[in-house]
């Protein structure tokens, strides 16, 4: 099977509109190129990842001409509060999950000449008022709980190495030897998603990835998203 064909993005249109059907999503909520409409189906795997874990999930749309709509952030450019956000609950603990927010990397520091920041697919932060965020402001790192890096394509060596440089950049504590017997997280582990296949290459580093017990998990059409 060829490598674009393997995500459906018709199928995935139809299945996230009943997923969120309550929100009265159209079709064309979930983007109009393949990247877009994947971007889409990760943010809502992440959502069921903390529903299957226990969490409250509330989805929390923007008002739009006086009328709450959804809308899901396809872009860099605009600010938060224009598009749709997830808040999560559980045991007093409130995150939100964002998609396309900018976030400070690790080393920002306050005496720059330039902006230390990345636009991520998607992340998890705490539960801050982003409502006066304009465009080109960046969520305080401290704030990162986790993200992850969606990506339409097969992966390769260079690709899992690039994002291991991402999570040095953005949560550097996540590259210690933190894994060690049986995990259950309490919040979901920085990760990659590719919507195609490992390729021989991108295994190999994965494997060195577990012997070095990162943090951090890859996903693709083989290794789906529990």
């Amino acid at each position: 099977m060829s490598k674009k064909y393997l995500f459906d993005q018709k199928e995935a249109k139809k299945l996230l509109q009943d997923f969120f059907k309550e929100e009265k999503s159209q079709i064309n909520d979930f983007g109009y190129s393949v990247n877009q409409t994947f971007e889409a189906f990760v943010f809502a795997e992440v959502i069921k990842w903390f529903k299957k874990n226990h969490y409250t999930i509330i989805i929390v749309n923007p008002k739009i001409e006086g009328k709450k709509v959804f809308k899901l952030k396809y872009s860099t450019r605009g600010a938060p509060k224009n598009y749709t956000y997830v808040k999560v609950l559980k045991n007093g603990n409130v995150y939100q999950i964002r998609h396309q927010l900018r976030v400070t990397t690790s080393r920002q520091k306050k005496n720059r000449i330039y902006n230390a920041n990345i636009c991520c697919d998607i992340s998890i932060i705490e539960d801050v008022d982003l409502s006066s965020f304009k465009s080109d402001d960046a969520l305080d790192n401290n704030y990162l709980k986790s993200f992850g890096e969606v990506k339409h394509m097969s992966a390769f060596a260079e690709l899992i190495a690039s994002f291991i440089g991402l999570v040095h950049e953005l949560k550097p504590d996540k590259l210690k030897r933190i894994r060690k017997g049986k995990q259950n997280p309490d919040i979901i582990p920085c990760f990659l998603y590719v919507s195609g296949y490992l390729n021989p290459t991108a295994k190999g580093i994965i494997e060195t990835i577990k012997n070095r017990k990162y943090d951090i998990d890859i996903y693709s059409f083989e290794e789906k998203m529990n």
